[in-house]
């Protein structure tokens, strides 16, 4: 497929499969390179709205970093079309329009380049694919989106959404890409960015995909200022092909991407392609996460679909320091007994936290050890400071004080120790979006500043990180960015 107009998009997972999605719908011929050969199957079985049994394909950990932070930090990795969506919960809530600016509060290295107005519309994009249940209401700190398929809170639920309200916060049905209500599919989640997008592309004439295609390095034409062409292992037979492209999409997840800028260094970037500033791999946060459940004095209606309890508002609180928590059923007898107006006295939560972006958090290549293909493993540097795990414990507490003035007297049950880096599947950051290449290695539209023709489009171009999951605002930047580039390759 010769064209001049022809991108490489590197990843199969949501960010890349959006990014691919808007680029053939505006007619631009695309080529996608996905390292995994084979899509990883599994069970799902819906009905009615909740999800009764499901199966997902095992992920990968440990293999591909060390670890000189916290000895624990681990790394979550699905090589295979899809990428982690092969095992995702669905979960997905646009970040505020605060989330975008409250950083600035702190420093200006932390206000984000785009802003929720102008991001919006690429929410919509997104959410129009997935097949979305959610409230379409708005509620304090979570903006509502497109949701094809509509659902409230149980009448039980709604006192403590009337304390939360008192508190600044809204407590509302989680948005999840779940699917139809009725659903029996096999594969593990009711979305999966390879069957629900980038199995539809392959009836488009000037989409082409190539599984089984790791990508090793970008190379880049010193003389044209520009990278030229993609060099990727076939893991069919062990060679290795060159892809030349007018502009290369790189999602390949947070850190793979960041790898493969680090693993594409020459002699104009000796510190990986477009490392300039000397900021590539640096502010890599997390999401601190923590599983519990807690036991009332009498119960409650069963949540399926789980519930969503927004963090407090960015007025009252220290910059970049959240919480959310997601509240569901403990058991699948749980789940299936809420179709029938079920009530119990135990709740499931799970909490995510945030972390200050810090350049004393970094990924970088290791010195010692190399992966299969003969280049560095990632040397992985991040921990939870202290501020940040008593934030979390401060998560806990506010919850009980937030049951008991609704009127259900709680009590948490024994939490395990569970506060190490990767155990939430969402590291971000590490090639991060910025106004000015001070603070950034990309640009506004996901570019390189000083390789224009280079786009990154996952969770790693995050400038900050809120307390909400992260699917849904990288594939939205990933449309936003790919719409500009299909103009601006037009253009030429």
């Amino acid at each position: 497929m010769r064209d001049d107009r022809q991108v490489v998009v590197i990843g199969s997972g949501p960010a890349g499969a959006m990014a691919a999605h808007e680029l053939v719908r505006l007619g631009v011929p695309v080529t996608m390179l996905e390292s995994g050969d084979r899509f990883q199957g599994g069970l799902l079985v819906r009905l009615s709205g909740r999800n009764l049994y499901r199966r997902v394909p095992p992920m990968e950990h440990g293999r591909y970093h060390i670890a000189s932070g916290d000895p624990k930090t681990d790394w979550y990795v699905n090589l295979a079309p899809g990428g982690l969506s092969n095992q995702w919960t669905g979960a997905v809530p646009r970040f505020a329009p605060e989330d975008f600016t409250e950083g600035e509060r702190l420093h200006e290295r932390y206000r984000w380049p785009v802003t929720y107005q102008e991001l919006a519309p690429y929410y919509e994009r997104a959410e129009r694919l997935l097949d979305i249940t959610a409230d379409p209401r708005d509620v304090p700190c979570l903006p509502a989106g497109y949701a094809a398929y509509h659902h409230r809170l149980p009448e039980d639920w709604q006192a403590v959404a009337r304390v939360a309200a008192q508190y600044g916060q809204g407590l509302t049905t989680l948005p999840l890409a779940d699917g139809p209500p009725n659903l029996i599919v096999g594969r593990g989640t009711a979305f999966n960015s390879f069957t629900n997008i980038v199995r539809r592309l392959m009836a488009a004439p000037h989409f082409r995909l190539l599984t089984g295609a790791h990508a090793l390095r970008l190379e880049w034409d010193g003389a044209r200022k520009r990278v030229t062409s993609v060099v990727y292992h076939r893991r069919a037979d062990g060679s290795q092909h060159r892809v030349e492209a007018a502009a290369f999409v790189v999602a390949c997840g947070p850190l793979f991407s960041t790898k493969l800028l680090f693993d594409s260094a020459c002699s104009d970037f000796p510190e990986g392609l477009g490392n300039t500033e000397g900021l590539l791999g640096r502010f890599l946060h997390d999401h601190p996460r923590e599983w519990w459940a807690f036991d009332m004095d009498r119960p409650i209606a069963l949540l399926a679909p789980s519930a969503y309890l927004t963090r407090l508002p960015h007025a009252t609180s220290e910059p970049l320091m959240a919480t959310s928590w997601t509240l569901g059923v403990v058991s699948l007898r749980d789940k299936i007994w809420s179709r029938f107006g079920g009530r119990s006295r135990t709740v499931g939560v799970q909490v995510f936290g945030t972390m200050i972006p810090s350049e004393a958090h970094y990924v970088r290549p290791s010195g010692q050890k190399k992966d299969a293909f003969g280049l560095p493993l990632l040397e992985i540097c991040i921990r939870y400071e202290e501020k940040v795990i008593q934030n979390m414990l401060r998560a806990r507490q506010h919850l009980m004080c937030l049951m008991e003035e609704a009127g259900y007297r709680s009590q948490i049950r024994e939490v395990e120790p569970q506060l190490f880096p990767g155990t939430s599947v969402h590291y971000a950051g590490t090639v991060r979006m910025h106004q000015s290449r001070r603070y950034g290695v990309l640009d506004s539209w996901n570019r390189l500043f000083d390789v224009p023709n280079v786009l990154v489009c996952d969770a790693s171009c995050f400038t900050t990180g809120c307390e909400k999951n992260p699917t849904l605002t990288a594939m939205a930047l990933a449309a936003r960015a790919a719409d500009r580039l299909a103009s601006d390759l037009k253009a030429q």
